[in-house]
């Protein structure tokens, strides 16, 4: 099976309430891209708008491979500015102003269109799935934020500034092999030069230590503001992962395995109104969740604490997110040339790389 092949074999469509107005501190538009991931992509239309990223904000995360489209606020930013910008695989349009920035409360869900190809044989129609996070969520190429966050609220900044420049990940081109390795021999010299310019993070945090030598808390804080608090909240989500897994196993007979980038988790077809907790220093558990989480805690060894970060930004209370999904507005294509359209409507949050994988 392969999904992405080309950016028009995975298309993304937000579905988003906005309230527009003729004027207003912010400026919405729809940003539609290809071969861009949403924090790069903002990142570029800053730097051509000459203006600082963090006055942009969006409601979800988007991957790089694929045509994706969705809503961005930016302040106090005028129409004629942003109808200027011409950037290389983004189309900007202009919606309308407003009186406050997009957040993820705001987003209801996505429309999937995806072409899977080098099929065996054709698709089977499922009505729900687990809702597991996936590879994106740990950092997608390089499937380690879980890592960086849990560094972070270790307060072991140096730790976390280690994972995020020099962790070997699958399918690495040479240029950044080359660099981490040098890196890694000659860590506490930091000269920009030594990471690929398609690396912009990472390059951001050597220019930052370069001028800071030891000051690795606030080198992090360089980063995206979004990819910086999802450090913690990939962390997070591994317990999330993990935890309910394991709920699975042992509790519901028909399980099998489902492999993903950080190893192996259990799946199962069967559907159930059930609120799972992402961990936080104001979660209560209780029943079969009690032992599960604070078994799989002590294994981690965290406490509820854990998340009371030092960094306002990065702690967290801790909520719950549905274990099980259903699908909506499934739609088979016919299947030919080992290859099958398929498209469906997911609230936000759940990932449709995950429904992929069990249909």
């Amino acid at each position: 099976m392969q999904i992405k092949e080309t950016p028009e074999d995975f298309i993304v469509e937000e579905k988003i309430r906005l309230n527009t107005k003729f004027k207003g501190d912010y400026t919405y538009f729809l940003l539609e891209k290809r071969n861009w991931t949403t924090l790069s992509a903002i990142d570029m239309v800053a730097k051509k708008l000459n203006i600082n990223v963090r006055r942009f904000s969006f409601a979800g995360q988007k991957d790089r491979q694929g045509i994706t489209k969705q809503s961005v606020s930016v302040h106090k930013l005028s129409r004629r500015d942003l109808e200027n910008l011409f950037i290389k695989d983004m189309k900007i349009t202009f919606i309308g102003f407003g009186d406050k920035p997009i957040s993820l409360g705001d987003l209801e869900g996505n429309k999937f269109t995806i072409i899977v190809k080098d099929l065996s044989r054709p698709l089977t129609t499922i009505h729900s799935f687990v809702n597991y996070f996936d590879d994106q969520r740990f950092g997608g190429y390089r499937p380690n934020l879980h890592l960086v966050g849990k560094s972070i609220l270790e307060k072991n900044y140096e730790q976390a500034v280690k994972y995020f420049l020099l962790y070997p990940f699958p399918n690495e081109t040479k240029d950044y092999v080359k660099a981490r390795k040098r890196q890694e021999k000659e860590w506490g010299k930091w000269h920009v030069d030594r990471y690929p310019r398609y690396l912009t993070n990472e390059r951001k945090l050597i220019s930052y230590l370069s001028k800071n030598p030891t000051d690795f808390k606030d080198a992090l804080k360089i980063l995206p503001r979004q990819l910086y608090t999802m450090t913690t909240q990939s962390y997070q989500s591994y317990l999330w992962n993990e935890s309910l897994s394991r709920y699975i196993k042992k509790n519901l007979s028909d399980h099998k395995i489902f492999k993903y980038s950080l190893g192996e988790l259990f799946v199962t077809d069967h559907y159930e109104d059930l609120d799972w907790p992402i961990i936080g220093y104001k979660t209560k558990l209780k029943g079969k969740q009690k032992e599960i989480i604070e078994q799989l805690m002590k294994e981690e060894g965290i406490s509820f604490d854990f998340f009371k970060s030092e960094i306002h930004a990065l702690a967290s209370e801790g909520l719950t997110r549905k274990a099980f999904i259903k699908i909506k507005d499934l739609k088979l294509g016919r299947f030919e040339n080992h290859q099958q359209q398929v498209s469906f409507f997911l609230p936000k949050g759940s990932y449709a790389t995950i429904v992929i994988k069990n249909l």
